[in-house]
């Protein structure tokens, strides 16, 4: 027992280092110990199933009070369990089990009460939370319906519709904004709250939540509910969200037995569905990210205080999340008008943000003097970037962080300009900056590893963002990928694949503009202009780029023309236009049909074939990292898990067999990385190439 404990309590019984035990008089508690997030591992499940077979069978004990050690309650199943079938008690188990003691219990939450976590504490008798406490049912993030019951007990206490929006939200929010399912969610003291609400509920017994019936009091207004969200789960890419709706409605129209059968059919279908697959690989890719060779234990250095040159909004985007961190933020202007629109452009409203607390404006560059990481901001031309980084040195401390925001020039001509190259890297946020949650680390070749692993745990831990190491500059991440999708739209447009086909068939795979549509909306000469600065660097796709310098050329600049790759109208409403070939390839366009499956394998080989060729040139470290750059910097739909995750769920064979056959008109597009060979050979598939630390491998061949 902790030496702060209460000297009343006593040991109740053994059951495992995962759950303590110990009995203030006539009530057990029963605390879930496996810091930091108390996971519900199997070992924990079992000690805990052992815990309240205990509490049951001992006739001195009137109740239980269920809490989590360590200021947090639970967030949940350990998301690796889900790749293999569940070791029993599952989280339902112990969900009947808690709400069938026999012996009232008592929920007491505080931190974050998040997925089965949630749920062991709906099956509980009643529940009381801490004023900071906040739930939460995530599983829709993973692309499931709970599974242990929520969608069964959660409305039978608050109804249909706060029910709705907490599952099909997946967003945590105060215990307070549910003050139906909790007896007090201002207890200062949960467990003594608890306590003695577990002692109540034994002199006075309340019905369990499966009998409970508060949320079925207008049945009427409960159906209507269920069909304006079944209206709205219609057009949802996730199977799992119409499920989560038919699941609730399934609450008041059946059996409490049936509901639970019903919710944990759909559970196991979407657990084995390739887009739950893929969502769960896109959470563990982001946590897996903040793994890097630099980010040693210890390695990283405080960064208290940021410096920040430039006032566009870009640089203000930045200042932003870092004051919404929390992170004294001086920022640099070069004369007291652009100072003032920098501050006036920081005073509008943002989430996160009220007022300019932390923030200090200046037109004297030696006052970042002080600043534990500067980040410039300012135009994407190198000479400039030479000199400000130049001047920087001057001025900055020795250990102080230099960083350029640019995601499109290298490093290393950067860093040169500076006397401590070492202390030099990119930290591109991605936009729009501040919603975005994706910040690439790029260091140079000179970088200091410490510099590197400083700015990976700013990121991840103080900002709170997705950091992801990539290259050493010369473009981001997502770049190449989406160039090689827009050179395999070409290479279909060329034989005469209908472009709206082609966008029609990759709009309804999951990119919602498409290919040609996107480029059209972004601007066909903006396109062409980062694309060509990019193409300076090796191995960038570039069929597309000549496409669009013809279609510019002919002043058909995108949709704000009127004219692109199709023709806008007034309302902004794209339409083929029979012109179009006349433009790219000096004649009509010959028809040829092509199966949407055939379009999608086109696409994704060529997205992946230029993964592996970044994986190769060391440009990412991992597979899921260009998947977690790409879902999280790009319309790419998380539900398909990035292109990487897509090339393994077509299966890599077939992916290796398009790119021999395609080869053959595009080799510069399709042929393939050798990588693709070794893997297949092995039996694997780039998931293999996923490791952290030791365990990461390079791509093989």
């Amino acid at each position: 027992m902790d030496s702060g404990r209460d000297p009343r309590e006593v040991r109740l019984a053994q059951a495992g280092d995962m759950v303590r035990i110990a009995r203030q008089g006539d009530i057990a508690i029963l605390s879930l110990d496996n810091p930091p997030a108390n996971l519900l591992g199997a070992p924990l499940r079992a000690a805990l199933m052992a815990a309240l077979d205990a509490v049951a069978g001992d006739d001195g004990l009137r109740g239980a009070v269920l809490t989590g050690a360590g200021g947090n309650f639970s967030n949940g199943l350990d998301l690796r369990e889900l790749e293999a079938p569940l070791a029993a008690p599952e989280p339902r188990d112990l969900a009947n089990r808690i709400e069938m003691l026999g012996k009232p219990v008592v929920a007491a939450l505080t931190g974050r009460a998040s997925g089965a976590g949630l749920e062991l504490a709906l099956a509980a008798t009643a529940r009381v939370a801490h004023p900071a406490t906040r739930i939460m049912l995530g599983d829709l993030g993973l692309g499931l319906p709970p599974g242990a019951g929520g969608t069964q007990r959660l409305p039978r206490i608050v109804g249909a519709g706060p029910a709705l929006d907490l599952v099909l939200t997946a967003r945590p929010v105060p215990a307070s904004a549910l003050p139906a399912l909790f007896d007090d969610t201002d207890a200062a003291d949960p467990l003594a709250a608890a306590v003695a609400l577990a002692r109540d509920l034994a002199d006075a017994p309340r019905p369990p939540t499966s009998e409970r019936r508060e949320g079925f009091a207008d049945p009427a207004a409960y159906q209507a509910e269920i069909a304006r969200r079944r209206d709205e789960a219609a057009t949802s890419p996730l199977p799992a969200v119409r499920d989560v709706v038919a699941a609730v409605e399934a609450a008041l129209l059946l059996p409490f037995e049936a509901g639970l059968a019903l919710e944990a059919q759909v559970f196991a279908d979407a657990l084995a569905s390739s887009r739950s697959r893929a969502q769960r690989h896109v959470v563990r890719a982001e946590l897996r990210a903040a793994n890097m060779p630099e980010t040693r234990p210890r390695a990283a250095r405080h960064i208290g205080r940021v410096g920040i040159v430039g006032g566009g909004p870009t640089a203000c985007g930045i200042a932003r999340v870092c004051l919404a961190a929390g992170l004294p933020v001086i920022q640099f202007e070069r004369d007291d008008a652009a100072l003032a629109k920098a501050q006036k452009r920081l005073q509008e409203p943002a989430p996160g943000v009220t007022g300019l607390d932390g923030w200090q404006g200046t037109t004297a560059l030696p006052d970042l003097a002080g600043a534990d990481l500067i980040v410039e901001a300012v135009a994407d031309l190198l000479r400039t970037k030479e000199q400000v980084f130049a001047a920087l040195s001057d001025i900055a401390g020795d250990e102080t962080i230099l960083a350029t925001q640019s995601g499109l020039l290298p490093i290393d001509p950067i860093a040169a300009a500076t006397a401590r190259p070492e202390q030099v890297l990119g930290l591109h946020f991605h936009a729009p900056v501040g919603p975005a949650r994706l910040v690439e680390v790029i260091p140079g070749s000179r970088t200091d590893p410490q510099a590197v692993a400083s700015v990976a745990a700013l990121v991840r831990g103080t900002l709170g963002r997705i950091a992801v190491r990539s290259g050493t500059g010369g473009g981001t991440l997502p770049e190449r990928i989406t160039a090689a999708a827009r050179d395999a739209g070409i290479a279909m447009l060329v034989p005469g694949v209908p472009i709206g086909r082609i966008d029609g068939v990759m709009a309804q795979w999951g990119l919602p503009q498409g290919i040609f549509r996107q480029i059209d909306m972004i601007g066909c000469d903006v396109v062409l202009a980062r694309g060509r600065l990019l193409a300076r660097g090796t191995g960038f796709p570039t069929a597309h780029l000549d496409a669009l310098a013809r279609l510019v050329e002919a002043g058909r600049t995108g949709r704000a023309a009127g004219l692109g790759f199709y023709r806008w109208d007034e309302k902004g409403h794209a339409h083929t236009d029979d012109a179009l070939g006349e433009v790219l390839f000096g004649g009509g366009f010959d028809r040829m049909s092509m199966p949407g499956d055939e379009i999608r394998l086109r696409v994704i080989a060529a997205m992946a074939n230029e993964g592996a060729r970044m994986l190769r040139a060391d440009m990412a470290l991992r597979p899921s990292d260009i998947d977690v750059a790409c879902v999280l910097g790009t319309q790419f739909p998380r539900w398909r898990g990035g292109p990487m995750k897509a090339a393994d769920l077509t299966g890599l064979f077939e992916i290796q067999r398009a790119l021999k056959r395609l080869a053959v008109d595009w080799p510069e597009l399709y042929g393939a990385d050798p990588g693709f060979a070794a893997l297949v050979r092995n039996g694997e598939s780039f998931d293999a190439l996923n490791g952290v630390g030791k365990d990461r491998r390079s791509i093989p061949g």
